[in-house]
C-alpha cells in the first residue's frame, strides 16, 4: 500500500477560474491544480481542518484533481496558497503513516489466516488418521483374498474394496520406520506367496509400536484402502491384533 501512494503536489494556481462563493459575505473561491486526484483517505485528513476554517469564514474542498479555496475579499492570497501547501504536505505525511499502519495490519491478518489454515489442515489430518480406528471395518479379508480379487478382476475389486475401511490379516514382511522422513509403514504378505502383499501406512505416532513387530508375525491391520493391482495400500492404519 505505501509503495503505491504518490504524494499530492501543487501544479498551478488557476487565476482564471476565480468565482463568487455564497458561503460567506464577500466570499470568493479560486482553484489550485494538483498533481493527481486525492483518494478518500487523503480527503478525510483534509476535511478535519474545515471546521476550523469555517469558523474563520474560510474553506478548502477537493474537487477532482483540484483544491477549491474560499476566502474573503481583502485576504492576502499568498497566505492561502502557502497554507494550502502546508496542509497538502501534512495530508501526504498522514496518508503515508496510515498506509504503513494498514500494511502492518494486513500482514498480521495474512499471518493469522495462514495460521488458521495450518491449524485446520492439522486438525483435518488428525481426523483422517482417527477415522479408521473409530469406525467399524466394512470388510475383513486376508492378504491372499485381497490380492487374488485384484488379479482376477481389478475393476470389480475396486468397486468392492476401494476407499473402504478394511481389516486385513497377513504376515509381516517388511518394517520401515524413519521419523525424519515421516516414513512409517509395514507390508503384509500371504503365507504362501511372498509376492502377494499389501502396504499399510501409519502415522508417526505408531513408530514405537511398529518397531516391536517382527518379520513373519501374523497381524491384523485396519485402515482405509486405496491402490491398484500394481500397489495395494492402506492409509491411516492401526494395529488391531498381533499373534
Amino acid at each position: 500500500m505505501t509503495a503505491d501512494f504518490k504524494s499530492i503536489e501543487i501544479v498551478s494556481v488557476e487565476a482564471e477560474a476565480l468565482e463568487k462563493d455564497e458561503s460567506f459575505p464577500e466570499a470568493y473561491a479560486f482553484y489550485i491544480k494538483l498533481s493527481g486526484e486525492p483518494d478518500t483517505v487523503w480527503r478525510s485528513y483534509l476535511a478535519k481542518w474545515n471546521n476550523t476554517l469555517n469558523i474563520m469564514q474560510r474553506k478548502i474542498d477537493v474537487v477532482g484533481d483540484r483544491l477549491r479555496l474560499v476566502f474573503v475579499h481583502g485576504d492576502k492570497i499568498q497566505n492561502h496558497v502557502e497554507y494550502a501547501a502546508r496542509l497538502i504536505k501534512w495530508a501526504n505525511e498522514m496518508v503515508i503513516e496510515y498506509n504503513k499502519k494498514m500494511d502492518v495490519i494486513e500482514k498480521m491478518e495474512l499471518a493469522k489466516q495462514s495460521e488458521y489454515r495450518r491449524q485446520q489442515e492439522e486438525i483435518r489430518k488428525q481426523l483422517r488418521q482417527l477415522e479408521p480406528a473409530l469406525m467399524a471395518a466394512e470388510i475383513e479379508a486376508t492378504v491372499k483374498e485381497l490380492t487374488s480379487a485384484y488379479e482376477t478382476n481389478e475393476e470389480a475389486a475396486d468397486t468392492r474394496f476401494g476407499n473402504r475401511i478394511l481389516k486385513v490379516t497377513g504376515l509381516v514382511n517388511r518394517i520401515e520406520v524413519k521419523h525424519s522422513l515421516d516414513i512409517n509403514y509395514i507390508t503384509l504378505r500371504d503365507e504362501r506367496n511372498i509376492l502377494q502383499e499389501v502396504r499399510c501406512m501409519f502415522d508417526k505416532g505408531h513408530g514405537a509400536e511398529l518397531r516391536q513387530l517382527r518379520q513373519g508375525q501374523m497381524v491384523t491391520v485396519q485402515g482405509k484402502f486405496f491402490g491398484s493391482k500394481v500397489q495395494l495400500s492402506m492409509r491411516n492404519c492401526v494395529l488391531v491384533q498381533q499373534k
